[in-house]
């Protein structure tokens, strides 16, 4: 992820891979057959994880949703995002190997609203891809569009930010509020 980061498409080689980590290239050739599907399972390793996330309730999860967003764009691999919109605009071919990870990271989040519609938290006509629309963009817009200087002063802030941004899309989808349970295992780092 670290070499993608840093170089996006043109700098992702197996030999850059290889030696990043450390490992020999025909092992990195045994196990890839392109660099392409090392890309996908790359990002399915070691970017937005949304499956995991399941608190329990609505407001949970969405929290848990931009807490996850807003540790990968500020996380180690943050180069990574602008990377993927200048690398497609270029190289148009790597989307047919990151759509798959795209399309099921996106149902993993609709999954997230449908859950909720179950439980009775939302009504059915409420679009989960709204919800998340508003959820996502709102904090990747919030530390894109943060000036460097201030990035120190906005991580401070930021779970405060994604208590705000959580109600107001809550409020105004008319959520209803449940009980809270307790974090699953694995779910206390969310």
């Amino acid at each position: 992820m670290a070499v993608y980061a840093e170089g996006g498409w043109a700098a992702f080689s197996f030999e850059a891979v290889a030696r990043r980590s450390g490992v020999g290239k025909a092992s990195i050739y045994r196990r890839w057959p392109g660099r392409g599907e090392l890309l996908r399972q790359t990002f399915e390793a070691r970017w937005l994880a949304v499956t995991k996330i399941d608190t329990g309730n609505l407001r949970g999860d969405l929290r848990a949703l931009a807490r996850m967003v807003a540790q990968t764009l500020t996380g180690p691999f943050s180069g990574a995002h602008p990377r993927i919109s200048l690398d497609l605009a270029e190289h148009p071919e790597l989307l047919a190997f990151l759509r798959p990870y795209a399309e099921a990271t996106i149902a993993q989040g609709r999954h997230i609203i449908r859950r909720a519609i179950a439980r009775g938290e939302l009504a059915a006509s409420v679009n989960p891809g709204l919800i998340m629309d508003l959820v996502v963009g709102g904090v990747t817009n919030h530390v894109r569009t943060t000036p460097r200087r201030l990035r120190q002063a906005m991580l401070a802030k930021i779970e405060g930010f994604i208590d705000s941004i959580v109600e107001v899309v809550l409020a105004g989808v008319g959520a209803k509020t449940l009980p809270v349970r307790a974090p699953g295992p694995g779910e206390e780092g969310l």
